[in-house]
């Protein structure tokens, strides 16, 4: 008989399967798979590091599915993968900061200022440059802002 959790029932109460079920479709316009984005609102509720048999269980989808999902959230650095000693079981935690995924996307907004401020001049005049001119300042603003953020201390893992 498998010590693994996954041949339990599940665990998860109706008010965490609501929960679940509520972020992903708030995720799903963000352009998270619905998998991956209950997946991550799993995870969010979860003490412990968990399996992808246990979570196939609790979500009741296929593991071809969650492992896709997983693999995804991970690139992102939503999720972070955890081997098992002495087995090749993978074991799954959210990932150690909030803001991670959203890293990229502030060096982004900077190199669109960035470019966009520096080119206004040359590729437009007039409205469309003062146009462009307010969106150079915009990303900048925003990059400044999602950086300070990402990086605030009261946001880092406590472990």
């Amino acid at each position: 008989m498998s010590n693994d959790k996954a041949a339990d029932a599940s665990t998860l109460t109706p008010a965490q399967r609501h929960f679940i079920e509520e972020l992903a479709v708030l995720l799903v316009p963000w352009g998270m798979p619905i998998t991956a984005a209950r997946l991550y609102g799993y995870l969010q509720l979860k003490e412990e590091p968990v399996s992808l048999d246990e979570i196939v269980a609790e979500l009741e989808v296929s593991k071809s599915h969650v492992s896709t999902a997983a693999r995804m959230l991970e690139s992102y650095g939503n999720v972070r993968r955890l081997g098992e000693r002495g087995t090749k079981r993978v074991l799954y935690v959210v990932g150690a900061h909030p803001g991670t995924p959203l890293i990229k996307q502030v060096t982004l907004l900077s190199q669109m200022s960035s470019l966009i401020a520096r080119r206004k001049d040359a590729v437009a005049s007039g409205k469309a440059a003062d146009r462009l001119g307010r969106l150079a300042d915009f990303h900048a603003d925003l990059s400044r802002a999602m950086e300070g953020i990402t990086t605030a201390e009261r946001f880092q893992d406590p472990e």
